[in-house]
Formats: C-alpha cells, sequence, structure tokens
C-alpha cells in the first residue's frame, strides 16, 4: 500500500480551506450522507443545545441533490439520566441515531479506555451500547428502539464538539495557594482529556479517510485575562491552541477547527459564578449588570445554531477564535 503524503495545512489557500468544509456542507447527489457527531459534556446545558441543533442541522432534507443526511449521535458526560434526557429531546427533533456514554473524563485512569469506546462508538460499523460505564465490559445489546443501541454503517464525516469543562477554583493567583492536586484535577478534565481526545479522532479519522471537524467550546476567557479566573483562563487559552494546532498539523487528512466563544448563557456554570463572593470586580460587575439585572444572556439554543453556522462558513479561518457575537451582534452585551 502506498503511503498517504501528509498535507501541510499551514499553507492551505481559501480554496483549498473550502475543500475541507465541503463534505460538512452537502450530500452526495442522490445520496445520503453518513454523519456523526460527538458532543461532551451533553447532559446539559450548552451541550444539550448543542446536540440538538446538530439533528435539526444533519437530518433536513437537501434541497439541491435530493439526498437526506443519516445522523448518529454519540453524547458523552457524567449522569446516565441527564444524557438520556438529551436524548430524548433530539430523538423529538427528526429521524436520529443516539449512543450514550456516562464516563467522567476527569478520570485518567480510564481515560484511555473511554476514549476507545468513543471511536468504537463513532466509527465501527457494528453495533454498539456505549450506555455503561466506560471500564465495564460491554453489555448485550439492547433493543433497536433504545437511545443507547445504535446499529451503524460506516460515517461518511464526523464532527467532534468538545464542550466538557469546569469553572475551578475561583481566587486571584497572585493572593492564594493552589495545591498541585489542585492544578492537576482542573487540567486532567479541561486539557488533558481533551487533547487526547482530539488527538485520537484526528488520528483515527486521518487513517480512515474520513473528514473531521473539531469545535472547542471556548470563551473570550481564552484570550483575555479576568481577575480570580486564573484555573478557567489559562485551561481555555490552552485548548484554543490545542485546536489552533490541529488546523496546521501535517496530517493525512485536513481538519476543520474552530474555537467557538458561545456567549454568556444562563448556565450551572454561570449560576455559579454568580452565586460567589470571590470572583473579581470586573467579571463579578459585567455578568451581575449584563446578565442578570438586564437579561442579556444568550439563549442556549440560538449560540448552538450559531456554532454552526461559524463551523460551515469558510471566510472563518481554520483554527481562529469566534465570538458567537460576531454572528449574532443582536445579543451582545452593551459596551
Amino acid at each position: 500500500m502506498a503511503e498517504i503524503e501528509p498535507v501541510d495545512k499551514s499553507t492551505l489557500d481559501e480554496e483549498q480551506a473550502g475543500e475541507t468544509l465541503a463534505p460538512f456542507l452537502r450530500s452526495a447527489a442522490g445520496q445520503a450522507m453518513r454523519t456523526v457527531c460527538v458532543v461532551t459534556g451533553a447532559s446539559r446545558g450548552f451541550g444539550r443545545a448543542v446536540a440538538v441543533a446538530a439533528v435539526q442541522q444533519y437530518t433536513c432534507s437537501t434541497a439541491e441533490n435530493g439526498g437526506k443526511t443519516s445522523l448518529l449521535l454519540v453524547l458523552v458526560g457524567r449522569t446516565e439520566e441527564g444524557l438520556r434526557e438529551t436524548a430524548v429531546l433530539c430523538e423529538a427533533e427528526g429521524p436520529v441515531e443516539v449512543s450514550v456514554l456516562a464516563a467522567d473524563l476527569g478520570s485518567m485512569d480510564i481515560l484511555d479506555l473511554t476514549v476507545d469506546r468513543l471511536l468504537d462508538a463513532a466509527l465501527s460499523s457494528k453495533t454498539v451500547d456505549t450506555s455503561a460505564a466506560a471500564p465495564a465490559p460491554a453489555p448485550a445489546p439492547a433493543p433497536a428502539s433504545s437511545p443507547c443501541s445504535v446499529v451503524t454503517s460506516a460515517p461518511q464525516r464526523v464532527l467532534l464538539v468538545n464542550n466538557a469543562a469546569s469553572l475551578g477554583s475561583l481566587h486571584s493567583l497572585s493572593a492564594t495557594r493552589l495545591s498541585t492536586a489542585q492544578v492537576r484535577s482542573y487540567m486532567d478534565l479541561n486539557v488533558t482529556s481533551c487533547m487526547v481526545l482530539s488527538n485520537a479522532f484526528a488520528v483515527e479519522c486521518g487513517r480512515r479517510e474520513i473528514p473531521l471537524a473539531v469545535v472547542n467550546v471556548s470563551s473570550l476567557a481564552a484570550v483575555q485575562p479576568f481577575d480570580c479566573f486564573g484555573l478557567y483562563c489559562v485551561g481555555k487559552a490552552a485548548r484554543a491552541m490545542l485546536h489552533a494546532m490541529l488546523a496546521v498539523d501535517p496530517a493525512p487528512l485536513a481538519v476543520r477547527s474552530i474555537n467557538f466563544g458561545p456567549g454568556i448563557m444562563k448556565t450551572a456554570m454561570q449560576a455559579q459564578i454568580r452565586d460567589s463572593d470571590r470572583i473579581g470586580s470586573s467579571a463579578g460587575a459585567f455578568l451581575s449588570d449584563v446578565v442578570w439585572k438586564k437579561d442579556g444572556a444568550i439563549p442556549t439554543h440560538v449560540s448552538a445554531k450559531a456554532l454552526f453556522e461559524v463551523l460551515h462558513d469558510p471566510i472563518h479561518k481554520n483554527g481562529s477564535y469566534v465570538d458567537v457575537y460576531s454572528v449574532r451582534p443582536e445579543y451582545a452585551p452593551p459596551k
């Protein structure tokens, strides 16, 4: 077998960048296109909204070619109950197969097993049941009607949405000591697991010549410091660079990568920020005035739909950071 010559994506021009998007914009003429969408942190909040938006995006009829997208959703989160609730919402939106995996991506002792099970669920052409925790042996397949039992065919495009994240300790890095365990635990979930998962999908999709797009759910904190958000800002900055690297590293098949800032949303994380008495003046005043008093938060479903617009628009440079307010300016906080 001839060796595939790696593509140096740092030299891709706009036309070539558009070609990397083509598999995500249309189906082959007269044929259904098999899409696999993996969403981490899908048991609630923005991850749930992204999963629902994926069904709306990839299961509609395609007028220009008469094809219909066939979608497999692979949902990852810490609580199986929350994942099943997300699955029910997704199935109500349209024809979709859903597989769920209840797992803690911050558990380093089983992370490789978890990633292997996700790869099997997303890329295998066999029946896969991922409803059990990662280290447990795969149980017998559930009935076809179960949201956790999926009979897949070979995917023609894969989308990985790295959404799982945590806020971390809200302290001043210049005034409060952090333990090694605190830092390691935060980085394990927010950086290490994201890097291992993204690397695995990039390598395996490239080896199979399956087009891959990776979205990092990012934040303005990735490019701008906020007082008392030290761990959060450092973690977001590291993830942003990881996804920028996916866009330029040589690979058998170019990867579409976007860092997407979903904006200020009324989620559990934002409630945690609001209720904290440790956040600094800049972030605290901003959130209090803009979000909680003036109801300036952007709805999660609006931001999720904008994510797909950004992903599919070649005007956005591969690997770049794109804020939701650039495509939904009506929700932008007042300056």
